[in-house]
């Protein structure tokens, strides 16, 4: 087979194209192979979302601590990680197009993890604040990497099925977060504060950072020793010529001129993550609040539920997505998110206001299946469209979209209803309710409106990618 690559800059049929015919080699992995990357993949996943998320169950120990306020609360929560996320996103992926992607993930997690142990060891806010920062500039650089090693290694009908799979490790470190949080602060309530040389005072709340940071360091060890850096597919390159990003120029016109498809893939992703992030951050504190519960019950409870429900919505959508795509549907992965979307929507203007807490338990848990069905067809409705030299760079607008803009203010929307709009921590469920209420209609609309463009595009790039 054939393809046609550029010298130096731009995507197929760009200013500045050199075309040159060149053989390409089928991608030599075996599924086993694929498989084992996903698994070492998918760890590194779970420690990402488990250093992020740690932080939504000691809000209130942080707030009585430094003195601070829900909105402050929310800052630390979103724009200290997502502000950095967003600065050091697009250089890290243009190093993921063009550079050793297995060796990225694995500086990545050992940046991210060393802060997150920072976190543990902050004396007041806005040391917690940088050390936030350096969370988030680590953490911008394993999605894109990742996603463009999986949509290499898998066949392309199995892509949705593999980061579908990937997202299981979100889950994990969602739930292990909040059920690590919670048992380590029932193991350390009774242990007095500790003074460190040259650091300070080491709270009882500090001690979860510590232990779910310190892991992280040493599994970038194992990315680096266990796997081997994929094969990019269509992607060949003549002996002895040096591997080149796209300039983000061209990206961004390959982008514009496909706007309305990835309006849809990006924007709608971007603003499901926008209310849902809002209300995921804030449960916690709700159920503190509104039921009493304690930080310790409510982080056991709900973490094990994430992790027992939210495997089930990552593969089915994965396995949906493999059978239509298989049996032609036109599109199959961004309805997939569309038809999620419009259950996941109405039960999350609902459920924070349910009166009993095992019912917002559970329809909580519904929200994570269904959403979950959405989670690999919404990244595989990217990765399967864009052209293997800006892959990662594409990836790194849609991380940003959903983790910089959604992660910034997701939580800090629902602060701002609590604080300035009912000016009561007491009313934070109608804050919850209302932003779905306000952004979920939007991110429907979105959806819907690129369904018909984004079938067109995966047909025409599945011919001109020779897949």
């Amino acid at each position: 087979m054939l393809d046609k690559v550029t010298s130096e800059a731009g995507p197929p049929g760009g200013p500045g194209d050199t075309p040159v015919a060149l053989e390409v080699q089928p991608a030599q992995h075996t599924l086993r192979e694929a498989y084992w990357t996903l698994f070492v993949l998918g760890i590194v996943v779970t420690f990402t979302v488990l250093d992020r998320q740690i932080l939504a169950l000691m809000i209130e120990p942080i707030k009585q601590d430094y003195q601070i306020s829900d909105t402050q609360a929310a800052l630390l929560l979103g724009a200290a990680f997502s502000l950095p996320y967003a600065i050091a996103g697009l250089p890290i992926a243009r190093m993921a197009d063009s550079t050793n992607r297995r060796n990225l993930v694995a500086i990545c997690i050992a940046f991210w993890s060393a802060a997150t142990v920072c976190c543990g060891l902050a004396q007041n806010y806005w040391q917690m604040f940088l050390a936030r920062m350096g969370i988030g500039a680590g953490e911008s650089g394993y999605g894109p990497a990742t996603w463009s090693m999986l949509t290499d290694i898998f066949p392309r009908e199995k892509v949705a099925l593999a980061t579908g799979t990937l997202a299981i490790g979100a889950q994990a470190g969602t739930g292990l977060a909040l059920i690590i949080g919670g048992s380590a602060l029932a193991f350390v309530e009774h242990i007095p504060h500790y003074e460190l040389p040259l650091i300070g005072t080491l709270r009882p709340w500090q001690w979860p950072f510590i232990i779910v940071g310190a892991p992280g360091i040493l599994w970038a060890l194992v990315v680096v020793l266990c796997l081997r850096e994929p094969r990019r597919r269509g992607a060949a390159l003549a002996a002895g010529t040096k591997r080149v990003s796209v300039p983000v120029k061209d990206v961004a016109r390959y982008m514009w001129n496909d706007g309305r498809t990835y309006f849809a893939v990006l924007g709608g992703h971007a603003m499901k993550y926008l209310f849902a992030l809002g209300t995921s951050a804030w449960m916690p504190t709700l159920f503190v609040r509104e039921f009493g519960w304690n930080l310790t019950e409510i982080g056991l409870i709900q973490g094990m539920l994430v992790l027992v429900v939210g495997p089930i919505g990552l593969v089915l959508g994965g396995k949906l997505s493999e059978i239509l795509t298989r049996r032609g549907v036109p599109g199959a992965n961004l309805r997939i998110v569309f038809y999620g979307m419009l259950i996941t929507v109405p039960i999350s203007m609902i459920f924070p206001l349910l009166p009993n807490p095992w019912l917002v338990l559970f329809f909580y848990g519904v929200n994570i299946i269904i959403s979950g069905i959405g989670s690999g067809p919404a990244t595989a409705a990217v990765q399967v469209i864009t052209p293997n030299a800006m892959r990662a760079q594409i990836s790194a607008v849609q991380l940003f979209s959903s983790n910089v803009i959604a992660f910034a203010l997701g939580p800090l929307i629902v602060a701002l209803f609590t604080d300035y709009l009912f000016s009561d921590p007491a009313q934070l469920k109608y804050s919850m309710a209302l932003a779905a209420i306000v952004l979920g209609p939007i991110s429907l609309v979105v959806v819907w409106l690129g369904l018909k463009p984004y079938a067109a595009m995966y047909e025409r790039t599945a011919a001109e990618f020779g897949e």
